[in-house]
């Protein structure tokens, strides 16, 4: 249970500093607002390559059509 216990402790942390994110200064809030938009985005771009990969209806792989002379 060590690993749980450090997962738990970091986000005693990261709360702790959402908690005061109010009173932060303007650079930590301006700091937050870019951390967070990086995690979005790349979340976003995940799921958006997931639904590429899995929805679209082309064949994973083409045939040739260059025939041998």
């Amino acid at each position: 249970m060590e690993v749980q216990e450090e997962v738990m402790d970091i986000l005693q942390k990261v709360w702790t500093k959402l908690q005061g994110l109010p009173q932060a200064s303007p650079l930590e809030q301006g700091a937050f607002a870019v951390l967070t938009l990086f995690f979005a985005t790349f979340f976003f771009l995940i799921v958006l390559s997931c639904v590429h990969c899995c929805c679209c209806g082309k064949p994973k792989y083409q045939a040739s059509r260059v025939q041998p002379v």
